[in-house]
């Protein structure tokens, strides 16, 4: 039998290790043992977009978040611990700001996002999809300049079916073992001319996850496992419920998987503060280096392994947080050049431009890119769309480069595809899912509703026939009066119709692109081109062909009542 006395001097020798010896934690009964602890704190970015200062360059204005910014966060939060600090990124690094695209992509330059990313310590990237934009060449040549490796466990080679960039990495962090694993939206294929990821498979995210995980967790023996996903949520968090991204966001399954610590998303560009969902820590910045995402994990020694006691989180605005000297140091004679180059006068406009309303009525800058894609291409119809709100007014005057891009803001090609007169009629109803009904219960007109679950850059009109849309109407009987030089589209008939690369490749969900034949495509960008065109059509002259519109279409007995056939569209979002 064991003695009290014996157990009383045990008792004493445990409080006087936790007393001389820290973090030794005394515990007492009979299976009193010495438990150790650790710190670890995780900073997150995503979707940086090569937003390296906080200037817009496109817009020739200042910009609330940069990596200059993010920067300072972290030097700050590095100098306010006294344990380690795990530095990540979520992808969509190297397309996005014209600093990052002219000097990559027109200069050959090596790339400043991941040149500033080496300065400030990041540790490992997943890859995003935008990282696919320029091709392969261009995104190996990013990877060879990194510090730190680009990660994606479910991208393989097409003919052997092995990693196409390192699955994870594993870091040793005050003797915790941490496994990173990295993810891509298996969607680039939809998004994505073939060219550009040429050789490259995409597969399920989570079967990819489970395979790994099982490998950092056995032979790689790794007490944590944080997961890299460059991909979002595929359900509201706060009821479940499917928001129809299954196709391109995954993290909501993610979650639910066995053997993942934290689960650290990007892509929707969407602010998710840290939260436990289904027992795992999630947690997603905005893009362009808005905020860090901050995550404290308490570590417990528990069966010889680290595992998770406790933890906190949060997201740390950068917006207002001066930028690094030495980041921006780095960054300013190639800045400048970017200045010079996107100030150059490519042409007149003889009237001013805005994007204001272009979503409820045709306008001149959406007409100006139908106008680029059709001569470009030569094909009988252009699908387009205002893809920022973000655009400047433009005054009748000189038209420079730096318009261009704030018109224009993704790296898209040009392509033409066969379609049908049915198809064509398919592809309106399809953005006119868009429009939701109309309020018309004010006085000076009615008002547009619209279904915010649908992105607005996928919100196109077409040029090359005259059409008008009914948001009153249920939807895919919406298009009315869709008639082709004049006639009623015949529905047997082809058409060459001209689009981006990114809606040719089924971005956006519009029926018929993916399958379509292609019958003619063009490597160039589309800022290139519509730079050319406003040089060689010098001067612009800014107009609005009209050739569709919104309209409620009125019943027989409101029309005798008011003497009207239709309600027109007075007021409403851009």
């Amino acid at each position: 039998m064991r003695s009290t006395a014996g157990c009383n001097r045990f008792r004493l020798t445990l409080v006087l290790l936790a007393v001389l010896l820290p973090g030794v934690v005394a515990v007492s009964g009979e299976t009193a043992q010495a438990v150790q602890r650790q710190h670890l704190t995780i900073l997150h970015t995503s979707d940086l977009h090569g937003q390296v200062l906080p200037f817009d360059d496109a817009r020739g204005v200042a910009h609330r978040g940069s990596l200059a910014q993010v920067a300072t966060v972290v030097k700050r939060v590095r100098a306010e611990v006294d344990h380690p600090v795990l530095l990540l990124d979520s992808g969509d690094t190297i397309q996005g700001a014209p600093l990052e695209e002219l000097a990559t992509r027109r200069w050959g330059l090596p790339s400043p996002t991941i040149a500033a990313m080496g300065q400030i310590g990041y540790e490992a990237m997943a890859v995003g999809n935008h990282e696919f934009n320029f091709g392969l060449p261009l995104l190996r040549r990013a990877q060879e300049e990194a510090a730190f490796p680009f990660l994606s466990a479910n991208t393989v080679l097409e003919r052997t079916g092995e990693p196409a960039f390192p699955p994870y990495r594993v870091l040793e962090k005050g003797g915790v073992r941490v496994g990173v694993l990295g993810l891509t939206t298996p969607n680039v294929p939809g998004w994505e001319q073939p060219a550009n990821y040429a050789g490259l498979r995409f597969e399920p995210m989570a079967e990819a996850a489970r395979r790994w995980i099982a490998v950092l967790r056995s032979s790689e023996r790794c007490d944590l496992v944080v997961v890299l996903a460059h991909t979002g949520f595929e359900r509201d968090l706060s009821d479940d419920s499917s928001n129809g991204t299954e196709y391109e966001n995954y993290a909501w399954r993610l979650s639910r998987m066995q053997g993942i610590d934290v689960l650290l998303t990007g892509h929707t560009h969407r602010l998710l503060a840290p939260r436990d969902l289904n027992g795992v820590i999630v947690a997603q910045p905005p893009a362009r280096g808005g905020a860090v995402i901050r995550i404290d994990l308490d570590l417990e020694r528990r069966d010889r392994r680290w595992v998770v006691a406790g933890w906190a989180g949060e997201s740390l605005d950068t917006r207002d947080a001066a930028p690094d000297a030495a980041i921006e140091a780095a960054a300013a004679p190639l800045h400048q050049r970017v200045v010079a180059a996107l100030e150059q006068p490519l042409g007149r406009a003889t009237a001013p431009v805005s994007v204001t309303g272009c979503r409820i009525a045709d306008c001149a800058a959406v007409d100006l890119v139908h106008a680029v894609q059709l001569e470009a291409s030569g094909a009988d119809l252009s699908l387009a769309s205002l893809l920022t709100d973000r655009t400047p007014d433009l005054a009748a005057g000189p038209v420079n480069a730096r318009w261009v891009h704030a018109l224009y803001p993704y790296a898209n090609s040009l392509v033409a595809v066969r379609v049908t007169g049915a198809q064509v009629k398919d592809i309106l109803e399809h953005t006119a899912g868009y429009y939701d009904g109309l309020d018309c219960t004010s006085e000076e007109g009615c008002t547009v509703l619209t279904d915010p679950r649908v992105r607005r850059y996928n919100v196109d009109t077409m040029a090359g026939v005259t059409y008008r849309i009914d948001p009153t109407l249920p939807e895919g009987h919406r298009i009315l009066d869709l008639a082709f030089h004049g006639a009623p589209i015949d529905a047997a008939a082809t058409f060459t119709l001209a689009c981006n690369s990114y809606r040719a490749a089924g971005g956006g969900g519009f029926p018929h692109l993916a399958e379509a034949p292609v019958v003619w495509r063009t490597s160039a960008e589309m800022t290139a081109l519509i730079s050319d065109y406003l040089t060689r059509h010098d001067p612009w002259r800014p107009a609005a062909d009209g050739n569709w519109r919104l309209v409620e279409s009125v019943t027989a007995e409101r029309q005798a009542a008011s003497g009207a056939e239709e309600n027109p569209i007075r007021s409403g979002l851009r």
